[in-house]
């Protein structure tokens, strides 16, 4: 399992994404062309050049890749359905995890969180200790990533109870904490899994 992780989102010029429209699918191309923010734009062009360069790193695959969709909606590699991916993306980051078995992943940048929205998703028990935490944001978007991680994972999305689903119960998990956010990989060999920082020059290589 491999995990790479682009945090300087903030980094990207304006072009970005006129300038790696090329090595996008028609399929990518389309989607990030109907999104109205440039940064949203950058954000999911550069998740996608994540997964490039984590293809052409693990399987030597260099080449625009295109999707097919399971019934709730996880993306899967239409020409390599044995390879397993998720993306994810948050304010200055973007994360793309790939494995040889089911894998989800979810990056998230810390935010204040208010009552209402953590009793919503929380376990009593974690909502007892989100209360008594002198760092709850943390505490909450560590418990989120891991949440929507695992959800991701299994294809169930996050339509489902997150109340009743506990994080400290899901065991194939990996938690990094970076510059202001969290990121959560889940799957077998998780806790395993290779890891690696990207720099905007790593695109280069594609």
């Amino acid at each position: 399992m491999m995990l790479y992780v682009f945090d300087e989102l903030n980094t990207l010029c304006d072009s970005f994404f006129e300038d790696v429209m090329p090595l996008l699918s028609q399929e990518r191309y389309t989607k990030v062309s109907r999104l109205r923010c440039g940064a949203d734009k950058n954000a999911s062009a550069a998740a996608y050049l994540l997964l490039r360069l984590v293809l052409l790193d693990t399987y030597n695959i260099n080449e625009t890749v295109s999707f097919v969709y399971e019934k709730k909606g996880k993306p899967v590699l239409e020409s390599y359905p044995d390879i397993h991916f998720n993306l994810s993306h948050c304010k200055n980051a973007v994360a793309c995890a790939v494995s040889d078995e089911a894998v989800g992943v979810d990056i998230q940048h810390i935010t204040p969180i208010s009552d209402k929205v953590a009793r919503r998703v929380m376990t009593d028990c974690e909502y007892a200790a989100f209360k008594a935490s002198s760092a709850a944001d943390d505490y909450f978007c560590e418990i989120w990533t891991v949440k929507e991680s695992f959800l991701k994972c299994t294809g169930q999305g996050i339509a489902s109870e997150l109340r009743v689903l506990a994080a400290d119960e899901i065991m194939d998990k990996n938690i990094i904490k970076g510059n202001n956010y969290f990121c959560c990989v889940c799957g077998h060999g998780a806790q395993n899994m290779h890891r690696k920082h990207i720099r905007r020059e790593h695109f280069g290589k594609l």
